[in-house]
This record gives C-alpha cells, structure tokens and sequence, in this order.
C-alpha cells in the first residue's frame, strides 16, 4: 500500500493523499481540495479512483467532493468509529472519531497486514502542531484526543496531516523552548528545503521531539502531571494568539 502526497498550492497550503493498493490499484482520494491537481498523479500510476473520504467537512476539505463523485465508479466512504475499510485482504484503514479541531472530525489509520503504518490526521494534528479550535472544537476535548489517540503509538508511525505549516509551527515552538535542539535541527531542515515544492513527512518519534503539544504532556517537564490537560488548552490559546 502507498500513499501519495500532493500539495495544493493555495494560501492555506493543503496537502491532499491518494492511498491505492499496489495489489488492486484501488485509490481512496482523502479530502479533495481540488482533483484536477491530484487526479494526474492518479493517472501516471495507472490508479483507479474509487473511493472519497473525508476527515471532516470545512470546504477546504470537501470542495471537490462533487466532481469526484461524478466520476464513474466513484462512492463516498462513510465510514463509524472503528470501522474498518479493506483495500485488499491485508491492507485497510479504521476510522477513529478524533473531536477537538472540530466535533465531527474523524482519523484514518493505515495498516498492512495488520500492522499500523501512518495516520490521515486531517487538522488534528500538524507537523510541529495541532489544528485550531476556532470554528466549532474544542481544545479541552483536542487535548483528550492527542492524548489518548496518537501519545501511545508506535515512534515509526508515519503523520498525513492536511497543511503545510511546518516552519510556522517550529518557530512557535522555539517560543516555547528555546532551548530544545531537536527544534533547532528540523528548522534548519525545512529552511533548507524549497518551500513550495518540497517537503518533509514525520513520524510519532520526531513529533515528541519538537511538538508542543504532545510535549507538554512529558511528565517530566511538570510538577503536577494531572494538569496536563489545563496546560494544553494554554498552549493552544498561545498559539491562536501568536
């Protein structure tokens, strides 16, 4: 199973995935911003696009919901907490419900052969980051989902988030630790990268490093562990104010 990453070049710097089976060719298309920019790199492989996910429903990540529909052979995946979804007998994704960003959002989590490979964080989670809670979440509730869906899995689990705001994010968490290395390391390494047509996939592992927002979950780094939650929801009105 493989996941393609197309970057659509607008001013909220969405990424858009392709996931198919290498085995059927079956493409499951998560949250079309725009097929016209996905669908070629669909083609080249020789795809065949099936099915539509989405993670949640603000338009950035529906907007071409419709044209991908009327594509023949095309269906809409509407997929329950828990629910498991097969590309083929050892490749699927399971829908989690993931509240906070907002309180329909849903997660994607990729397994072959019954072994959990990546994640589809939609605005869950970004590199470095977590999505807002502006627009109908919650950041008591976002905290609970982070906590309890992404701290406890495996280092080598590969992140899918749905934007690029991977330096921004970086340099926010410099304000937060200025003198954590690992942070000075990853800015230099996207810096170094052409912003706009190259980019960096993380894991679990490198998120612990530099993330705020599982850090602050680090038991180490307070006194009182039972207030990681409080922390959290301080940590986010921080950065909606930065």
């Amino acid at each position: 199973m493989k996941i393609i990453q197309v970057y659509i070049n607008n001013n909220l710097r969405n990424f858009n995935y392709i996931l198919y089976s290498e085995i059927t060719n079956d493409a499951i298309f998560f949250d079309p911003t725009d097929i016209s920019i996905s669908m070629p790199f669909a083609n080249e492989l020789q795809l065949k696009p099936k099915y539509l996910v989405n993670t949640h429903q603000h338009n950035d990540h529906i907007a071409d919901n419709e044209t991908f529909l009327a594509l023949d052979g095309t269906q809409k995946l509407n997929l329950k907490d828990g629910e498991e979804f097969f590309l083929s007998p050892h490749e699927k994704i399971v829908c989690r419900y993931t509240p906070g960003h907002v309180m329909d959002h849903f997660c994607y989590f990729i397994y072959e052969s019954e072994k959990l490979i990546g994640v589809v964080v939609g605005d869950t989670v970004f590199n470095a980051g977590v999505g807002n809670c502006k627009n109908g979440g919650d950041a008591k509730i976002l905290g609970e989902t982070i906590r309890d869906f992404f701290l406890g899995l495996e280092n080598e689990v590969i992140i899918y988030p749905s934007h690029d705001y991977f330096l921004n994010n970086l340099n926010f968490a410099k304000t937060i630790e200025p003198d954590n290395l690992n942070i000075d390391k990853y800015i230099k390494l996207r810096e170094a990268q052409n912003l706009n047509d190259e980019f960096m996939l993380t894991t679990i592992g490198e998120e612990k490093l530099f993330n705020p927002f599982f850090r602050v979950f680090d038991s180490k780094k307070t006194d009182r562990p039972e207030t990681d939650i409080n922390n959290f929801i301080l940590l986010r009105s921080k950065r909606d104010k930065w």
